[in-house]
């Protein structure tokens, strides 16, 4: 059966009260109006029976104290006493006064309320005239009220009585011929109601109910048979409304939860629906906007230009298929702030694929993306200190400049300078005062430039103007222009103070067959022209000029030191240092030299790139390459060379860079080579330019067991102040000196003076470019203590000299 548990459930008690409540209500109201009018007799019965019997017992009791007192004449007083008692009790009376011959005589106290009744009267027992005036004076009894109230009562309690068993009785006669079998059926209807559909009702009953009862299961029996038709088309009908409705739950729960604003629309392209994410992305509510045309609510702009574009919509509703926006549009809001968009419409049509019906419209927010992207692209353009343009970007510019350039027509003009100051500004006061200084600087350039030029930090202090359609004549003016401002700037920095000074070097750009790298490589030639020139002034590079060539060739081995560098295509060569008194003795003593392997397998000489490399920064490098590949080629062949000792020369760059000794120690802790193996050598000129660092430098790697040795020693004119202060263990006497000693007297006389200081201050010393025996002999008599050079072994590649010494055992001295 199909029902409303909660609705049967009231209505089952609903039944059950009402026919209970209303047969009670019809026993109890039969009951008081029968009770009522039989009360109603009684009682008026019983008043008048009380008021007849008050009058007869007030007689009675008049009638026979009348004849008490006129048969007793002479009666004394307690008899009279005794016969008030008896008769009051007799006829229920409260209170009794006669007057006899003069006397009154009193039984029972009177009430002002009582019922009186008197009685006069005159007689004269045995003929006694003073007993004239005598008689009752009165009889009281209960006052008739409250003899009619108690009767009253007595009625009401016996008549209550009477109905409340008459109408149980009668209340168990109705209940038994009709509540209980009408409840029974409700029971029996309760149940069915509540999916007990087997139940029927009692048919062995011949009277209305039995008939009520047959009828009914007829009815449940049909209604049961179509309950089941019925239920099973319903339970189609739920399956298909959950059905639905989990759809549509799941489609709610997706716009309402998905990113992106979706927008649907009808055929004519009028706004039907809006999810959360549209109406915070649109600025309009769904209620403002239902029905209006989408254009009017998508307000699409192009960001560059600034014009209206067409809505994907109604482009997706013309045509009938997905359609997307171009790129860079923008949404414009109601309070008119704009947005970023990527738009995409789809159509919506019939199940059948008949026509339209819609389109959907997705919004995706890109304004962050965008952001992101543009910051990435400054960030990757533009330098982070100064906000000017980068390398990068000002290689990308200054190739399109070059592009466009055509002689006499348009042509541009590269500007390449280099600060001064720099470095004394960053040695003095620290890095921070560095940075703010290239902060100001690049202030002063951006204040000089025009808005077609561009102004670019290449790297370090060096910077970059790309002067846009100007010949080379109107940007020297202009460069010259720059260096009087910065003559008047002064950088001051906590106490101190700075005078600044600028390099600049011009190239001009007159033609499309120029190559950007030959246009900076030479303007970076003029920059290094205009600064040895003195600082501070404007180099014009000219192809005339023989000083920029030779600088021209020394920038072209940078790249090509950089590719031997990531190609490995350096090797490493040794060279003998023996003992004066006996070359062929002493423990093997070798300084490792380093040659280039060019792009054609040929050996280039130290010589030909070491110029550059340090003119150019790049000797740092290639000692760490050194380093390296010599201590991996020790601890390879660590068998062969125990006992030998290795002379590595150092650059005054790696001296001066802070992490060039950390890395030298973690080479020796990560290839095991024992520190007492090597020797650092350092040129004098080097160890005086930067005497802090090698002094440092020196202690360090001397704690650690290392040697150093003070190369071309005699050069310099302060070498012999700074001996003192130098720490090393070897002097290595300068070979100009010792090549020609055996006849030039004055070159012989410094190699003996170099000789004397140098073991005077306990360090042993080494000739250099000795190339005969003749020079060896001489040096033995001055006492030098090695000799280095072709007279005593020419250099030759490690490997050859690990792989003889692998095949035989060499015949060693003590000590080096």
């Amino acid at each position: 059966m199909i029902s409303d548990p909660h609705l049967s459930a009231r209505a089952d008690n609903d039944v059950q009260s009402s026919l209970s409540t209303k047969i009670s209500v019809i026993v109890f109201w039969f009951m008081i109006v029968a009770g009522m009018g039989i009360s109603f007799s009684l009682l008026h019965n019983s008043e008048e029976r009380i008021t007849t019997d008050y009058a007869g017992r007030a007689n009675g009791l008049a009638y026979d104290l009348d004849h008490f007192l006129h048969d007793q004449a002479l009666l004394s007083a307690e008899r009279i006493e005794l016969e008030l008692q008896r008769l009051k009790l007799q006829y229920g009376a409260e209170a009794i006064e006669v007057n006899l011959n003069g006397k009154s005589f009193q039984n029972g106290q009177r009430r002002p309320d009582q019922a009186l009744f008197a009685r006069s009267f005159d007689f004269h027992p045995m003929g006694d005239e003073s007993a004239r005036g005598s008689g009752i004076s009165y009889i009281s009894f209960a006052p008739m009220h409250e003899a009619i109230a108690e009767e009253r009562k007595q009625v009401l309690i016996y008549m209550g009585v009477v109905l409340l068993s008459f109408g149980l009785m009668l209340h168990w006669v109705l209940r038994k011929i009709l509540t209980q079998p009408f409840q029974h059926m409700v029971q029996t209807a309760k149940s069915i109601t509540h999916d007990e559909t087997a139940l029927r009702f009692p048919e062995d009953r011949n009277d209305e109910f039995g008939f009520l009862a047959r009828f009914i299961n007829k009815a449940l029996d049909f209604i049961t048979l179509k309950q089941g038709e019925l239920r099973e088309a319903l339970d189609k009908v739920r399956l298909s409304e959950a059905s639905l409705r989990a759809e549509k739950n799941l489609i709610e729960v997706t716009l309402h939860s998905i990113g992106d604003a979706v927008i649907t629309t009808d055929a004519a392209g009028n706004i039907q629906y809006l999810n959360p994410m549209a109406e915070k992305l649109t600025g309009w509510k769904i209620d403002d906007v239902r029905g209006k045309p989408v254009r009017q609510v998508m307000q699409l702009i192009d960001e560059e230009h600034r014009r209206s574009v067409e809505n994907p919509v109604e482009a997706c509703l013309r045509d009938g298929h997905v359609t997307g926006s171009v790129e860079h549009v923008v949404l414009v809001r109601p309070d008119g702030s704009e947005v970023d968009v990527v738009n995409t419409a789809a159509p919506i049509r019939s199940e059948d694929g008949g026509p339209l019906i819609g389109a959907v419209l997705v919004v995706h927010d890109v304004s962050r993306a965008r952001r992101m992207a543009k910051q990435l692209a400054h960030q990757a353009s533009h330098d982070d200190l100064t906000g000017l343009a980068n390398r990068r970007e000002f290689e990308r510019i200054l190739t399109k400049a070059v592009n466009s350039a055509e002689p006499g027509s348009n042509e541009h003009t590269l500007c390449y300078m280099d600060l001064d100051q720099f470095k004394i500004v960053n040695d003095t006061c620290g890095h921070i005062a560095g940075d703010e200084l290239l902060r100001q600087f690049a202030a002063i350039l951006r204040g000089r430039i025009r808005e077609s030029d561009t102004v670019a930090r290449l790297g370090g202090d060096e910077f970059g103007i790309l002067f846009q359609h100007c010949e080379i004549d109107v940007a020297r003016r202009i460069a010259e222009s720059l260096l009087l401002r910065v003559k008047e700037f002064r950088f001051v920095w906590k106490e101190h103070a700075f005078d600044v000074g600028v390099s600049i070097g011009l190239v001009s750009i007159s033609s499309s067959q120029q190559s950007v790298t030959d246009i900076m490589s030479a303007a970076d030639v003029a920059c290094y022209a205009a600064k040895e020139a003195g600082r501070h002034r404007v180099h014009v590079y000219r192809l005339d000029d023989d000083e920029l060539k030779q600088r021209h060739g020394e920038m072209r081995w940078v790249s090509r030191l950089n590719k031997a560098l990531e190609q490995d295509r350096f090797r490493l060569y040794c060279q003998r240092i023996a003992p004066v008194a006996d070359v062929n003795q002493g423990n093997p003593h070798y300084e490792l030299l380093i040659r280039l392997l060019d792009e054609e397998g040929k050996l280039v000489p130290p010589l030909a790139f070491i110029p550059a490399a340090e003119r150019y920064n790049l000797m740092t490098s290639i000692d760490r390459w050194v380093v390296r590949k010599a201590f991996e080629a020790f601890s390879a062949n660590a068998g062969i060379v125990s006992g030998w000792r290795f002379s590595i020369n150092l650059s005054g760059q790696s001296l001066c860079d802070e992490t060039f000794m950390k890395f030298v120690i973690d080479t020796f802790k990560q290839t095991g080579v024992s520190p007492e193996q090597i020797c650092f050598e350092i040129t004098e000129t080097t160890a005086v330019a930067n005497l802090t660092q090698a002094t440092r430098f020196i202690a360090v790697l001397k704690g650690m067991g290392c040697r150093f040795s003070l190369d071309d020693f005699g050069t310099g004119l302060s070498s012999f102040g700074y001996l003192q202060t130098l720490k090393v263990d070897y002097l290595k006497i300068d070979g100009s000196f010792v090549r020609d000693m055996t006849s030039n007297p004055v070159n012989r006389a410094v190699v003996e003076a170099a000789n004397q200081i140098g073991h005077a201050m306990g360090m042993q010393t080494i000739a250099e470019f000795v190339e005969n025996g003749e020079i060896l002999r001489v040096l033995g008599e001055i006492g030098v203590n090695y000799a280095q050079g072709y007279g005593v072994a020419k250099p030759a590649p490690m490997e050859e000299i690990f792989a003889a010494a692998s095949q035989a055992v060499p015949q060693r001295s003590t000590g080096t």
